[in-house]
């Protein structure tokens, strides 16, 4: 296995290190191939994967190709101290997920959390000693869901279930999780964010339309939407003010007839109402636990539940991650101290 790996490679696989039952955590330091990849425009998870094989020679790299099936909600806030907060939960198939940091080269370093299911090894491999499975966890910068960076930049994507966006501008192609990574390697507030998917045509994967909540720690918010290959932005209604997002387009025309989450909606934004948009992390974190999915798929032999839920407190680049449902256990993290858990 070693002889396959360059010497950085195994050193991220060597820091690949177990929290819990339900969280794992790398540092990931050798490099990803992020420029190239973007440069390439590929517009399907297995092209990615192939490209990543020859790029990065990343080895034994078998996606999961899972038909979407997210939930999620998220927010942003202001602390009483006057700081911001991005609070977001992640629902899909049972699984352990991956906090990851990595610190590119030419990029700022960030720290995010990745799915275990979506792109690196899949529910039947969640015990990361099985041999070769670990090989998997090299592709966890492009399956990272939410995260932050030095610059206290903030993002997640949600689903939509509706037609996938396929544009086709002329643009180079982006997939939405190269997006994500492209956003915490490169930008460092909402507007740079918004500049840099512009210059993409967006591709979305697994059959379902996606979005994207962005926050930055200036207190700068934004939603990014795709209605019929167009893309949208929604900015705050003032300077500051908490935006909620789950699973429908809050663009008008957009295809609602599949929509999720308008309950979690109406919650998180009456709470936020109520404190009038400021939150402590505790209470953001209380808030995210009264939110959770817990049911079994409807077609699909395994359940839906909160795999994750994050609180990004953004000046100082820390995380406090609650996973598996369970928060009678939470974690802080912190983009500064790699692969160490303090249990709160």
């Amino acid at each position: 296995m070693s002889k396959e790996l360059s010497s950085l490679q195994q050193k991220t696989l060597d820091s690949l290190t177990r929290v819990d039952g339900n969280i794992w955590m790398m540092e990931y330091s050798s490099p990803y191939g992020l420029d190239a990849l973007l440069a390439a425009g590929k517009t399907s998870l297995f092209g990615a994967v192939s490209f990543l094989q020859k790029e990065v020679k990343l080895p034994h790299l078998t996606p999961d190709p899972t038909h979407g099936g997210f939930a999620c909600s998220s927010f942003n806030a202001k602390t009483p101290a006057g700081g911001c907060i991005f609070g977001r939960n992640f629902d899909f198939k049972a699984a352990p997920c991956t906090v990851v940091w990595t610190h590119p080269e030419n990029g700022y370093r960030s720290m995010a959390v990745a799915d275990n299911t979506f792109f690196l090894y899949g529910l039947k491999h969640a015990r990361l000693e099985r041999a070769k499975t670990p090989l998997r966890v090299m592709a966890a910068p492009y399956a990272s869901m939410d995260g932050v960076n030095e610059q206290g930049l903030a993002c997640a994507i949600l689903e939509i279930k509706a037609k996938p966006t396929r544009q086709k501008t002329g643009k180079t192609p982006i997939t939405p999780t190269v997006a994500l990574r492209a956003i915490l390697d490169n930008c460092a507030n909402t507007e740079e964010a918004v500049e840099l998917i512009r210059r993409y045509d967006m591709r979305d994967l697994l059959g379902v339309n996606y979005h994207y909540h962005i926050t930055d720690a200036a207190g700068s918010s934004v939603l990014i939407e795709y209605v019929d290959n167009v893309m949208h932005v929604i900015d705050q209604s003032s300077p500051g003010a908490p935006q909620v997002l789950t699973n429908y387009f809050l663009t008008p025309g957009g295809d609602n007839r599949r929509e999720m989450g308008r309950d979690r909606f109406d919650k998180i934004t009456a709470a936020l109402e109520k404190s009038g948009g400021i939150m402590t992390e505790a209470d953001a974190m209380r808030l995210l636990s009264e939110n959770t999915l817990n049911y079994h798929h409807k077609w699909m032999p395994h359940m839906v539940i909160t795999l994750w839920s994050s609180v990004y407190t953004l000046h100082d680049r820390s995380m406090l991650l609650c996973a598996g449902m369970d928060y009678t256990k939470a974690y802080r993290f912190r983009l500064d101290a790699p692969c160490q858990a303090e249990r709160c």
